[in-house]
């Protein structure tokens, strides 16, 4: 036994670590984030039929939760925005035989049970902790490779030889090092304090303007936050909400919020960006009297209307119905305003008699601190100002002056990354591409390559 395989069996047993700090362990690649954007390249690889390779070149995944799985997905009461049969398409469509037992596992029938319809996030919630489960025993046979959940990585730092030291805090408040040649950082997004204080909506700061009336959409999305909002308006006998925001999970959290009946007497959603629906194709679109795109708007390889910028599944209906496409009726309790530029008397009207206003101003990564081999930190790109992305359209972390840093790889949610040819879309789309289905093939594809050539296999 080896000595990187000696110090793997002592902390798969667990055992206390602070009177003797371990040594570094050296791997090809390591991956911080066990959520579901974390696990994807490594599916990704399952797929293309080379993650033995990987692995055998020395793999770590970093957790701070107790497995490796679904992350916060499942706390979210929201439908997702891709089918159920999507979902679940990477174990279904797999070849490889550790997904392949997973298909007829209860986590995985719950969800293909909805077809080619949303489904609850609880429920996709416990699919990815199967998932998770099954790979990380996977990881666990393989030599030299293990997944070291309850662990935070603290930082990471370029060696002078070109590799990576990431430090991590033990559960037991040990630090210990992983050397590699390749890190990944999927380590999520969040909506922090500072960039809700910026958000601006019809000329008015939200958080200056509102006060204790808004409500982060990460809040609202939530069990907890939305019985926080039906126990707030039944107190006042019922009341109006206002959403700010004009994505995906704007309108999933619209339609979560009527669902709470009478309580809610109305919900208006302000939106700066034109609601789009998606389209299988342009006949499909014309035959609806749906003619709000051009050549531009389809995407090339898949002949798709508003492939990634148009809604999906309930959210589309939504929307739908809101605006009277194909001949559908608003519902009478939901109202839409486009907010335009700068000040919008209407739309300050609107959000000073809400009763309560969620704000979705989406998410800014959370990154990991980065230094260079001397020790000084390297500004990331992400800190801008702005919303500026973590990472390029290959998925490579980008330094301050928008240069991709050598070894540092990242996807995820909030990592900014922008879809190229290889993966299609529609060219007016300029937004960042996230979905399962997207991580587990084709963006998952872009690092497990990456983490590939680190192996040289």
């Amino acid at each position: 036994m080896n000595t990187s395989q000696a110090i793997l069996r002592d902390l798969r047993d667990d055992r206390d670590f602070a009177a003797a700090p371990l040594p570094d362990l050296h791997m090809s690649s390591v991956i911080v984030g066990g959520g579901p954007a974390g696990m994807s390249p490594l599916i990704a690889a399952s797929q293309g039929g080379f993650l033995e390779p990987l692995l055998g070149g020395g793999l770590s995944v970093i957790e701070r939760g107790a497995a490796i799985g679904a992350g916060e997905i499942g706390r979210y009461v929201i439908t997702s925005d891709s089918s159920a049969a999507t979902i679940v398409d990477c174990v279904n469509a797999s070849s490889a035989p550790w997904l392949m037992a997973l298909r007829d596992h209860p986590a995985t029938r719950a969800v293909a049970a909805h077809g080619e319809g949303a489904v609850p996030l609880p429920l996709v919630g416990s699919f990815l902790d199967v998932l998770g489960g099954a790979l990380q025993e996977v990881i666990a046979q393989a030599p030299d490779c293990a997944v070291l959940t309850r662990h935070e990585a603290l930082r990471t730092q370029q060696l002078a030889d070109g590799r990576w030291r990431t430090e991590l805090r033990g559960p037991d408040g040990s630090t210990r090092g992983v050397v590699a040649r390749v890190v990944v950082l999927a380590t999520g997004g969040h909506q922090p304090e500072d960039h809700l204080r910026r958000q601006e909506a019809a000329g008015v700061r939200l958080v200056a303007a509102l006060g204790d009336k808004l409500i982060p959409s990460g809040e609202a999305m939530t069990k907890a936050g939305l019985h926080d909002i039906g126990r707030r308006l039944a107190a006042l006998g019922g009341g109006e909400v206002a959403i700010v925001g004009s994505s995906s999970s704007t309108i999933a959290t619209a339609l979560v919020i009527l669902r709470l009946g009478a309580t809610v007497r109305r919900v208006t959603v302000l939106h700066r960006r034109k609601l789009r629906v998606f389209y299988p194709s342009a006949e499909a679109a014309l035959a609806d009297g749906y003619d709000e795109f051009g050549p531009d708007d389809i995407c090339p390889k898949s002949g798709f209307v508003f492939r990634f910028a148009g809604f999906r599944l309930d959210s589309r209906a939504l929307v739908m119905a809101a605006r009277g496409i194909a001949g559908r009726r608003p519902p009478p309790r939901l109202h839409l305003h486009h907010l335009a530029p700068g000040p919008d008397p209407v739309g300050r009207a609107i959000l000073e008699s809400a009763d309560l206003v969620v704000t979705a101003p989406g998410y800014r990564p959370r990154a990991l601190d980065v230094f260079d081999r001397h020790g000084h930190p390297i500004a990331l790109f992400a800190d801008g100002a702005g919303t500026r992305p973590l990472v390029d359209g290959a998925c490579r972390v980008l330094d301050a002056h928008g240069e991709a840093i050598p070894g540092l790889l990242g996807l995820g949610l909030a990592a900014g990354f922008t879809s190229g040819p290889e993966i299609g879309g529609e060219p007016s789309f300029s937004g960042q591409t996230n979905g399962l289905w997207q991580w587990h093939n084709t963006i998952g594809a872009i690092i497990a390559a990456r983490m590939r050539e680190a192996v040289g296999v």
